[in-house]
């Protein structure tokens, strides 16, 4: 097919309308391209059980990137070889000896679809997704930790935020990166292995897939999705989403609930 593009799509505040559905403009475009050619590959923050609805709703017949990069596999194929960025073990062990242990509410590790959790809370039941656990241990990691994670939650004391991320910086940057979620959840950082990223994940999906970056578009609202923005030959931010995103981005579209992955595909590249 002449032309034809690897369209990466972020989930939380691009395609999804509320976090549970897609929006059905969105999907509808979405399936208009597929059925034409194109290639349409999610990558998110999520954990796979966080995204696979999705990925069946529409289709998709190419890997998955989640945990930010840190996991890239292929739900349609179990021959494909798999990728983990996993945290050292004793990096997760000696943070957790650290200073910072009085700044924290909770945290979780996750490696695929195992989780490992400090103690027992909502917040779980509402982010992590734990009804598509393969497993679930409680306690400390020192005790419960069964693999490298993949990646690391913690919910810090709102007042802590800051220093937490500039402790774990400091003292373990060359091993791990560290975002803070947004909004309502802005006491929640996420960690993960250093080169792990959307970017480097969505380099090794393109080169899997036979694309160029030239002929990539992708499309985010958020800090996670900087390092794939610079890589795609064609960025497109939600109206919704953060501003220095949307400050190196090809070009901004409307927002999550109004459909814009289904405006930009009309405009550019469905007609």
């Amino acid at each position: 097919m002449k032309n034809k593009k690897l369209i990466v799509i972020d989930l939380d505040g691009t395609a999804l309308h509320d976090h549970i559905d897609l929006n059905t403009q969105t999907k509808a475009a979405l399936l208009v391209a597929k059925e034409m050619g194109h290639e349409i590959v999610i990558a998110t923050g999520r954990p796979a059980r966080g995204s696979l609805r999705f990925y069946q709703e529409l289709g998709l017949t190419t890997p998955s990137i989640n945990f930010n990069g840190a996991y890239i596999h292929h739900p349609a194929d179990e021959k494909f070889p798999e990728r983990i960025a996993q945290i050292p073990m004793e990096t997760i062990l000696a943070i957790f000896k650290s200073e910072i242990t009085e700044d924290l509410i909770n945290a979780v590790c996750e490696y695929k679809d195992d989780l490992y959790v400090m103690n027992r809370d909502s917040l779980l039941q509402d982010w992590f997704f734990c009804e598509g656990c393969d497993s679930m241990r409680y306690g400390t990691f020192e005790e419960i930790l069964a693999d490298h994670p993949s990646g690391v939650i913690l919910q810090v004391k709102p007042e802590s935020v800051q220093k937490v991320m500039d402790f774990l910086r400091l003292n373990y940057g060359e091993v791990i990166t560290c975002r803070q979620w947004s909004d309502d959840l802005n006491n929640i950082i996420e960690v993960f292995k250093s080169d792990s990223n959307k970017g480097a994940a969505l380099a090794k999906v393109a080169e899997y897939l036979s694309f160029d970056s030239d002929d990539i578009i992708v499309f985010g609202d958020g800090d996670n999705d900087m390092e794939m923005f610079e890589f795609a030959g064609t960025s497109v931010a939600m109206e919704n989403g953060l501003d220095e995103l949307k400050a190196v981005a090809s070009t901004i579209t409307k927002s999550n609930v109004e459909g814009g992955i289904a405006h930009y595909l009309y405009e550019h590249l469905l007609k």
